[in-house]
């Protein structure tokens, strides 16, 4: 039986910023590693799930105060950030999403459309972090869905295919309502990447 979790969805303060580092360093692999990791590490990360960016505090600090863009956190009963969203919807983000976009294989015209007309709106949801300690109980599903309520446009994200095989984080956003779209080279800290883009089309359009 999955336990049941009392736990509070918001949107950060600058208070929670410190709380939103700290889970971003519990399924954080430094690009730098990615060479020097084992086979049986890779094959636990791919199942796991991980996240590439490395950032520091200052930067949360930025986007909790940016008025367009959001970071939803959950918090237990002792008011411990137990994992967070980051939804990027101000355009010069947006515009940044397209130009790290690189060679591109679409599935159709319509994600062709959303990823390079720039007369269309999207939101990007850059980073879903959980500790490892309430992972698969539901937690990030929860936080998405309360970020989705407040959102009128589809939801963009990348998955890393290569050098490393996000395959957890791929479950993930198919379990909740993305789907395969498209896919994108792209370069991150002078190493190559394989992107795979999903996007929750989002029922309010």
């Amino acid at each position: 039986m999955t336990e049941k979790i009392d736990i509070n969805i918001r949107v950060a303060t600058i208070e929670d910023a410190q709380g939103i580092l700290n889970a971003l360093k519990q399924n954080l692999i430094e690009i730098k590693d990615v060479d020097e990791i084992s086979k049986k590490q890779r094959k636990e990360l791919e199942k796991a799930g991980f996240l590439r960016k490395e950032v520091d505090i200052e930067y949360y600090k930025i986007l909790i105060e940016d008025p367009n863009t959001e970071i939803y956190v959950a918090k237990n009963n002792t008011r411990t950030i137990i994992g967070f969203a980051s939804i990027h919807k101000k355009k010069y983000n947006i515009v940044k999403v397209r130009d790290v976009i690189g060679n591109l294989s679409f599935e159709n015209e319509r994600t062709k459309d959303l990823l390079l007309n720039e007369e269309i709106e999207f939101a990007y949801l850059d980073q879903v972090s959980i500790l490892p300690e309430y992972k698969r109980k539901g937690v990030g599903t929860i936080i998405f869905q309360e970020a989705l309520l407040k959102l009128d446009a589809p939801v963009v994200a990348f998955i890393v295919e290569k050098p490393l095989f996000n395959k957890a984080s791929v479950y993930w956003h198919e379990h909740n309502g993305f789907t395969f779209e498209a896919i994108s080279d792209g370069e991150y800290k002078g190493k190559s990447f394989k992107f795979l883009i999903y996007v929750n089309w989002n029922s309010t359009n």
